[in-house]
């Protein structure tokens, strides 16, 4: 006789589970969301293949022929990613979806919740905008950023924010070379790159990139800069946990989860 399939809560996960794909390569983002989970959620992580780069342009054209490469390789991460039953599933790579501008990321959503039906797949530029108008930043805000990325990214995260509406004041490159290097670079060069951004004044300064380690760098700068400092995976993952209805409040990682 076989055995029914047993029933209930999980035992670690009883309020939610929060799926991740995560890049072959990224070391960064896995242990930064765990630090983000609260008591009864919990990660659920699958690793994407590593794929060679698509062609990428400056048009939504070439944009969806370029991101073709990549649909594929991240749907096959949330095949295996729904086997856990999760609330929500977020894309831990978020390069891709500031290409295109504002248009292209709506387009990528589109085609990855398609994969995902009844379950929001979180996209780090979308993720980004909802953070920005819970903080009440909204189109016309002053903006800067700060990532890991050399000139040509650089320029599609400039897009995707203006095209959202908001004034970009800086983007400044990082310009590691490759994942690893992304992830070893230190606080310090994190703490000049916000400096010099905050010379601009922006009203907020963001970190796109969910292998650069910054969650808690971000918080404690937004306290000694007076500017909120937003890293990627807390945008990320606090949208993850509002769509999956958990509101607990935590310190230490910026206002997003202290306030909202």
């Amino acid at each position: 006789m076989t055995q029914a399939e047993p029933t209930g809560p999980d035992t670690l996960g009883y309020r939610a589970r929060i799926g991740l794909l995560v890049p072959a390569s990224n070391t960064i983002a896995q242990p930064e969301f765990e630090l983000l989970a609260p008591l009864g959620v919990t990660n659920q992580v699958a690793r994407m293949r590593p794929t060679p780069p698509g062609k990428v342009g400056g048009n939504l054209e070439s944009y969806r022929d370029g991101i073709d490469t990549q649909v594929p390789v991240i749907a096959e991460a949330i095949s295996m990613a729904l086997h856990t039953n999760p609330s929500a599933v977020i894309l831990a790579h978020s390069m891709d979806t500031f290409r295109g501008a504002l248009d292209g990321a709506r387009l990528l959503q589109e085609r990855l919740d398609g994969c995902a039906p009844g379950v929001r797949v979180v996209l780090p530029s979308l993720a980004y905008l909802v953070a920005l108008k819970a903080l009440g930043l909204g189109p016309g805000a002053r903006l800067a950023a700060i990532t890991p990325y050399w000139p040509p990214e650089d320029a599609h995260v400039d897009g995707f924010f203006t095209s959202a509406g908001y004034k970009v004041t800086r983007v400044l490159g990082l310009k590691r070379q490759g994942a690893y290097a992304i992830a070893a670079t230190t606080a310090a060069e994190l703490i000049a790159g916000l400096r010099t951004l905050a010379e601009d004044k922006p009203d907020v300064i963001v970190q796109p990139g969910t292998n650069l380690a910054s969650v808690k760098v971000a918080a404690q700068a937004s306290d000694w800069l007076g500017i909120p400092v937003i890293a990627c995976n807390t945008a990320c993952y606090w949208h993850a946990l509002r769509t999956s209805g958990i509101f607990d409040k935590a310190d230490g990682f910026g206002a997003l989860f202290s306030e909202h």
